[in-house]
């Protein structure tokens, strides 16, 4: 099945758009020409077909041009309800002829197209609308859009037609079914640029202009185009050391929190710190492995010391925090997975590229943007598991628990972006933001896996099924893990974005820490296949090679500047953190400190 978009002269811009996030989702489609000097449009268009089987785009801006009526031909609109599978109209207008179209579509149940008058509504979406729009039914919010926005106006019978998405009790997003055909109306009369630059805008100012368009395409295209292989979410507490009591954290209460309000907490910690986990603790978190897990917070936790642009710090740096956490596990049996978050959320684009060269998995960060860099996220960069614009290796966002809300969670699992909640000890004072965070996220998404950052990277995939029935399997880590659970064999085909200078000589690609017989490098895409058995599941994982130079050390006075620092964090922390008066005084003397 294709997406069939007509056009007359040239595609119009909302159309191109559309085509543009029918790509983005793996969804193939095909221009339908019209020529204006036909009179026979039934005739015409039943001739040009190839595909019944298509969705139809319908833009009432292109047929009024076409047919150059004043009103939707009727006949016209029978032939699209008797020939296509699918329908989708979108980028009405409130005039005469769009709600014509309109109403010849939908057979009069409905009959107008509203403009909206104040901006102080919400898009409420229906409770019973989870089969389309997935995670965000249920959800009220807003502000909405009345440069775009528009809503339709219903005849007396409304049984034929479901809402999805409503403003003021109007639908904005309906499906309905005719016989054979489903037919979509999508009330917004402009749709997203996924170069458009958004930043940190609230989803409310582009949510109209793009996720109901990809709801409806998602559902009329199901497994053909890509979606999520699974929903993931973890905890990430910075900085404490693995001791009984951390500032306001005891691990004791935080795993009767976890167990009683099922969530997972990874520990972000500093390797500067790894002779001095408290065996006690260490024991809790070997016995409770689905709860508990560390990964790499920096080294030492110098004041930006991943922001560095120095590639031979920063690849000796990284090479002692691996040194260290190797040790820690041989002291401890508590692994560390290979993920990097960085410490007070600055990095660099070179601290980037040496992660990728020490074959970390990924990256995790608050702020997506490198120090002293500006640039602003896309919505297509926003629309997908992880940032990649960074040599390619991957950049996991997350948020703490007040701006964890309700639509972010409907907008991360419908992406397939894993709900990553940040926090440091002070929330323990009072965890229950932490526990509400929690709570939102169990409540949308009750499937959704809590899980240790490692796992969760390695499961952040999108899942597309080829027409030939095989599963190709987009990776947003370095390693990543394929299952079958399935009743039958399954071809899947893994692929990983690679950087313009990548070649099948610099990297090598395993399965199960195995080399793998046979792979392909080609348009900057690593690709390897691999038939699944049933109930199988393996791994697969790029190796990179490290071409950066290294110092001996980093040096005495580094150590010496590390060591202070980190136990002047640690009194503030343990200490000074319960007085606000002493708290300020002690930051200010550690900004004195000499970076």
């Amino acid at each position: 099945m294709k997406l069939l978009v007509p056009y007359v002269g040239e595609v119009q811009p909302a159309d191109a758009r559309l085509i543009r996030l029918a790509e983005f989702l793996g969804i193939e489609c095909e221009l339908l020409s019209l020529a204006k000097s036909v009179k026979q449009w039934v005739g015409y268009v039943d001739s040009a077909i190839s595909d019944r089987a298509s969705c139809l785009v319908v833009n009432p801006r292109v047929l009024q041009e076409w047919t150059g009526a004043d009103e939707m031909p009727a006949d016209l609109a029978l032939f699209f309800q008797a020939h296509f599978s699918h329908i989708l109209l979108h980028s009405p207008r409130p005039d005469s002829f769009d709600s014509s179209v309109l109403t010849e579509l939908s057979c009069g149940y409905l009959d107008g197209v509203q403009g909206i008058e104040s901006s102080a509504q919400s898009y409420e979406i229906l409770p019973d609308s989870k089969d389309v729009c997935e995670a965000f039914a249920g959800l009220s919010f807003g502000p909405v859009n009345p440069g775009s926005d528009r809503t339709f106006t219903i005849s007396a019978d409304t049984s034929a037609l479901r809402q999805l998405i409503s403003i003021a009790g109007r639908p904005f997003m309906a499906v309905m079914r005719r016989e054979d055909t489903n037919l979509w109306f999508l009330g917004c009369e402009d749709i997203a640029d996924l170069n458009e630059e958004v930043g940190n805008a609230p989803l409310s100012e582009y949510f109209s202009r793009l996720v109901p368009h990809a709801m409806a395409l998602r559902s009329i295209f199901g497994e053909q185009c890509w979606r999520p292989s699974e929903q993931h979410a973890c905890v990430i507490v910075d900085d404490p050391l693995l001791q009984q009591d951390y500032g306001f954290l005891n691990f004791e209460s935080l795993l009767g929190l976890m167990t009683q309000h099922n969530f997972h907490t990874t520990i972000a910690f500093i390797p500067h710190n790894f002779k001095r986990s408290a065996p006690t603790i260490t024991r809790m978190f070997k016995e409770n492995g689905g709860r508990f897990a560390l990964c790499f917070h920096g080294n030492d936790h110098t004041a930006a010391e991943l922001a560095s642009v120095d590639t031979t710090q920063l690849n000796t740096m990284l090479e002692v925090a691996e040194n260290r956490m190797n040790v820690h596990e041989r002291l401890t049996g508590v692994g560390c997975d290979r993920v990097m978050v960085f410490p007070q959320g600055n990095f660099s684009f070179e601290a980037m590229t040496v992660l990728k060269s020490r074959n970390f998995d990924a990256a995790v960060n608050t702020v997506p943007n490198p120090m002293h860099c500006d640039n602003r996220l896309t919505i297509g960069e926003i629309a997908q598991p992880a940032l990649l614009r960074y040599g390619n290796f991957p950049l996991f966002l997350r948020k703490d628990s007040l701006h964890t809300q309700d639509v972010d969670i409907a907008f991360n699992c419908f992406f397939g972006r894993p709900v990553l909640i940040v926090e440091h000890h002070n929330i323990f004072r009072n965890p229950e933001p932490l526990v509400e965070a929690v709570k939102r996220v169990n409540l949308i998404a009750p499937k959704i896996r809590w899980s240790n950052v490692g796992d969760l990277v390695s499961k952040s995939t999108l899942r597309l099924r080829a027409p030939d029935g095989s599963y190709h399997v987009r990776a947003y880590s370095r390693s990543v893990q394929v299952s079958n659970d399935s009743g039958i064999v399954q071809r899947c085909l893994i692929e990983w974005k690679q950087s313009g200078q990548s070649s099948a000589l610099d990297d090598q690609v395993l399965q199960d820490g195995k080399p793998c017989g046979s792979y392909t490098l080609g348009d900057g895409v690593i690709r390897v296949s691999v038939d699944l058995l049933p109930g199988n599941s393996r791994e697969f994982s790029v190796v990179h090679q490290n071409t950066h130079e290294k110092m001996d050390t980093l040096g005495f006075r580094w150590n010496v500047k590390a060591f202070v620092r980190r136990r002047l964090s640690e009194l503030r922390d343990n200490y000074f953190s319960k007085s606000s008066w002493v708290l300020a005084a002690a930051k200010a003397l550690q900004r004195c400190l000499p970076h």
